[in-house]
């Protein structure tokens, strides 16, 4: 049972920090209504009342930057700002009604000022951006806050981008992150929350859209994000007509958990270009390499609805900051009563996802993944609804050689829909690396409609089925099967599961 406690009232605004917005939005084009070199007016004002509002906390208290729809200018509803820092003990509250939107300029995230590292996959690198908002503590440290409010912050990912690139000026973001695919490159954009070396970092009832990558990079020990709606596109074309669909806006990941204990996704919708949640747990806990803690331990996703987007997933990062496989990434996930619906439009813009419940990681980057528990979630349209994959990268060189322990999957359905619209075959897939790093798995009341044998592919894992019925058997080399099933129980019908998404605020 979790416990709502202090969420429902969000800290109390510090001293002039209450701020009003200044600009309308364009109905027509949903972009905030500014002159030409306006797009980080805001940046100034909102920073120095973050800064402010620290400097007057005592220990351990907390206090809100409170954004809100303007009183006395009509239909000013809008902030426009560069990055921004939150500071120990400061809530970033983004009231009903308002809109914070990110700054289109590239040259206002470049990570050292002048050196034109953001917005461009010429270096081949991913650390060229400052995050629209950073959250930074230290080992010793770890910093406290929150992003709250029924509003909204828009990373304007689908929209032009200041100068262009790559010689068109009506680039975007996406631009970006697709020319950096068709060429094999990394690039750099920038993370709409990035939140690093934190503890009891809170989301709360906020919505998040159109990031030019990442929406929420996770790094914080007792982290809640609950409540939250994300989804990008929010618009099936920009404001110069383009048309925007998910499949474009590559690498928009939803939340993702990346050194984090003791956390909590719930009551969130979220819907977006690639996964919906990924714990990418890679590092060393709070970056401290004396620190012998899983790198993501205890997580809860539960009573979510998820919309396009690649999964809920583990990886590819499960090393905990080891070199040698045996680094426990993850030890302790709990995914209950949550749906997964690849037929569920987002914003006009398609439907692109393609899988389910997903553990992916390679011998670069591989470490131990274990106590994992699946449990009452449904699914439908998805080509890949369970997927265990040890070689992500199979060009991947490394001894980091990825190990699933104890993977339940309970009371799981993937529904047949093939006769209601076009949707891929379903594949499960069940694998270990090899006969020294076996993946152990537990399917109890799982049932993909219509599975054929030929598409279950299994290899290196123990597989044991039951008690409650399971509608294939895994066969494949290194592959034993422990089979007890009694019918016992049902899966989970999936009625009324399905369910649309809040319309886009």
């Amino acid at each position: 049972m979790i416990e709502l406690g202090g969420l429902s009232r969000n800290p109390a605004p510090c001293a002039n920090a209450t701020l009003e917005a200044a600009y309308a939005v364009d109905g027509a084009t949903g972009l905030p209504a500014f002159t030409a070199g306006q797009d980080t007016a805001d940046t100034a004002r909102i920073q120095a009342a973050i800064d402010a509002c620290a400097a007057s906390l005592a220990a351990g208290a907390k206090g809100s930057v409170r954004l809100r729809p303007s009183t006395i200018g009509a239909g000013a509803v809008a902030f426009v700002s560069g990055p921004l820092s939150l500071r120990a003990g400061v809530t970033l509250w983004v009231d009903a009604g308002t809109i914070l939107f990110a700054s289109q300029d590239p040259r206002d995230y470049d990570t050292t000022a002048g050196t034109a590292t953001c917005g461009t996959d010429a270096q081949s690198s991913s650390s060229g951006c400052k995050p629209f908002i950073s959250v930074k503590g230290t080992s010793s440290t770890p910093l406290a806050g929150g992003i709250v409010g029924q509003g909204v912050i828009d990373g304007l990912g689908g929209e032009p981008m200041v100068g262009g690139f790559n010689g068109d000026p009506a680039a975007t973001w996406w631009d970006v992150a697709g020319h950096a695919d068709a060429n094999d490159r990394s690039f750099s954009n920038p993370r709409l929350v990035d939140v690093i070396r934190a503890k009891g970092f809170t989301l709360y009832q906020i919505t998040l859209r159109n990031s030019p990558k990442f929406h929420v990079g996770l790094e914080s020990d007792g982290f809640v994000a609950w409540g939250v709606h994300i989804q990008t596109p929010s618009r099936a074309t920009n404001s110069k007509g383009k048309p925007l669909t998910p499949a474009y806006a590559r690498n928009t990941d939803g939340i993702d958990p990346y050194d984090a204990n003791d956390g909590y996704i719930v009551y969130s919708t979220i819907s977006t270009g690639d996964d919906q949640i990924a714990l990418k747990c890679g590092k060393y806990h709070l970056n401290n390499a004396a620190d012998a803690t899983p790198s993501c331990q205890r997580i809860t996703i539960a009573h979510d609805h998820l919309g396009t987007g690649h999964g809920i997933s583990i990886g590819s990062e499960t090393n905990a900051g080891k070199t040698d496989g045996t680094g426990v990434g993850v030890d302790g996930l709990h995914v209950y009563d949550v749906s997964i619906d690849g037929l569920l439009p987002n914003g006009g813009a398609g439907n692109v996802n393609v899988n389910g419940l997903r553990i992916k990681s390679d011998r670069s980057c591989g470490g131990i993944v274990r106590n994992v528990t699946y449990e009452d979630v449904c699914m439908r349209g998805l080509a890949n609804p369970i997927l265990l994959n040890p070689a992500y990268d199979p060009g991947a060189i490394g001894s980091a050689i990825p190990t699933f322990q104890g993977v339940t999957f309970r009371n799981v359905r993937h529904v047949d829909c093939s006769a209601s619209a076009a949707v891929p075959t379903p594949v499960v897939t069940l694998q270990g690396a090899d006969a020294s790093h076996l993946a152990q798995v537990t399917l109890d009341g799982v049932v993909v409609d219509g599975i054929a044998a030929a598409n279950v592919l299994a290899r290196y894992a123990t597989v044991a089925l039951g008690p409650g019925p399971v509608s294939f058997t895994p066969a494949g080399p290194g592959v034993t099967v422990t089979d007890v099933r009694t019918g016992a129980g049902a899966p989970n019908a999936c009625a009324g599961k399905f369910v649309a998404l809040p319309a886009a605020r």
